[in-house]
């Protein structure tokens, strides 16, 4: 499914590659996920992060994939000035009661700085569906809005600048990456 707001591909990790990142994830230190500036609000944010660089050895290949991804489809639908990777993916854990208030994910405060800007955001689920309940990623792009498809190794990109929400989890677990490309402050 693709429309110029969101791209959506099915399958892109098969379960051996999905394995392979939860093997990695117990090796990396957690904190629970903040916003801008480190502020933890869980009534805004209920999430446990375990953020790892690009170059990580052991998950490159995710990195390399996500970037690909997300260059095709800046070159087809976008045309950001995009450079990669300017901060750590995230691995994001959302147990009972886990969710993400609606928001954006452009940072405001890098506007018109030297400090990379968000440009596109890349999701790449890593559950099954049929693990947990709730947990839907809802985008803000019509009257109606939009749940994004959630099936297990599928990978979503749209511009950062969409608002969108993570619906609390009621059953389960939810496990995915979230990762930006950034580039130059936009214009």
């Amino acid at each position: 499914m693709s429309t110029p707001q969101v791209t959506h591909i099915e399958a892109a990790l098969s379960d051996k590659q999905i394995k392979k990142i939860l093997d990695v994830m117990p090796h990396i230190k957690s904190n629970n996920g903040g916003l801008t500036g480190g502020t933890v609000d869980k009534d805004y944010r209920n999430v446990e992060v375990k953020a790892f660089d690009a170059n990580n050895k052991d998950l490159e290949f995710l990195a390399v994939m996500i970037g690909e991804f997300g260059q095709t489809v800046n070159d087809k639908y976008y045309g950001f000035d995009i450079k990669g990777f300017a901060e750590p993916l995230q691995f994001l854990t959302y147990g009972v009661g886990g969710h993400y208030q609606a928001h954006m994910d452009i940072q405001w405060s890098d506007l018109k700085t030297n400090v990379p800007n968000r440009k596109l955001t890349v999701i790449t689920q890593l559950s099954d569906p049929d693990e947990y309940e709730g947990g839907d990623l809802e985008l803000d792009i019509t009257n109606d809005n939009f749940v994004i498809p959630k099936g297990k190794g599928d990978m979503i990109a749209f511009p950062a600048f969409l608002m969108h929400k993570v619906h609390p989890i009621t059953k389960g677990t939810r496990c995915s990456v979230v990762s930006w490309l950034s580039g130059d402050s936009w214009k």
